[in-house]
């Protein structure tokens, strides 16, 4: 295989222009995955992808398994490959990538447990929550309007490969996901640093639907209104062997993991309907 040697070459071109986007990406445009990890889970996703033509080891095996699933694979120079990254340090390869467009109500008809996610605009964040859905079951993320697109680098690169893994939904209106959740027969919860219910005692083991909002604005009233609960993570406020916490809040990421593991832990059948382990 030749290696390509010039920024010039078309196929180089076309993903270096993905690359200048900034994860500004257009609705059904192609996204860029570095990495031997993310590219390793993003197979099956992969338009083409680029190789550092000294590579070797992991990026060598995962660059012959996308060859093997119908990914073109191109050979590149060290300078080409440092045109396409968006990282200080090249990791071997790069791949394009695209994401579908999962149908909300199909994927909610057959869902049990969902995270919404309103207007969440931080990309490292959103890729921590997508790779503990993925690791809690959650069965899909919704993003309503507003909120970062998934395909943007900082939330690909945290999502570690669990963007590839389960039903991200974009750009959708709240009212529309809440209309879709209640048709779905999801209860559809609230959480919030201010909730009336703590996590461990609400109603978390059935089909429901968490929605939790940005860090900065937290929820609205217009959001609240239309969930059948809010709950909360409690703080550790009482002195325990001489410590007293102090944090006023968790971080977003924080708090959807507490969550998606409670409800894991009820899907488990290790708890009853109480929050109370038993």
């Amino acid at each position: 295989m030749a290696v390509i040697t010039s920024t010039d070459n078309p196929a180089v071109r076309a993903a270096r222009r993905l690359a200048r986007r900034h994860g500004r990406v257009r609705r059904d445009e192609a996204f860029l995955v570095e990495g031997p990890q993310v590219v390793a889970e993003a197979i099956g996703h992969l338009q083409r992808l680029f190789v550092r033509s000294t590579a070797g080891g992991s990026i060598a095996e995962v660059a012959a398994r996308a060859s093997r699933a119908g990914t073109q694979v191109l050979q590149v120079d060290d300078a080409v490959l440092a045109s396409l990254v968006t990282t200080v340090a090249p990791q071997g390869l790069v791949g394009v990538a695209t994401l579908s467009h999962p149908d909300l109500r199909s994927v909610l008809a057959n869902a049990s447990t969902v995270v919404v996610l309103h207007q969440v605009r931080d990309p490292g964040n959103l890729g921590t929550i997508l790779r503990t859905a993925d690791a809690a079951g959650v069965d899909a993320v919704v993003l309503t309007s507003g909120s970062v697109d998934p395909r943007n680098p900082k939330a690909v690169r945290a999502s570690a490969g669990s963007l590839f893994h389960l039903p991200v939904i974009r750009d959708v209106a709240f009212t529309t996901v809440a209309d879709a959740c209640a048709a779905a027969g999801l209860r559809l919860v609230a959480a919030a640093a201010d909730g009336t219910v703590a996590h461990t005692a609400a109603e978390l083991g059935g089909r429901v639907a968490v929605v939790f909002g940005s860090e900065a604005h937290g929820l609205g009233t217009d959001v609240r209104r239309r969930c059948d609960d809010v709950v909360a993570v409690p703080l550790s406020r009482e002195p325990r062997e001489g410590y007293r916490g102090h944090a006023e809040s968790l971080n977003l990421a924080a708090t959807v993991a507490v969550v998606t593991y409670e409800m894991a832990r009820r899907r488990s059948g290790r708890c009853a309907g109480s929050g109370v382990e038993g």
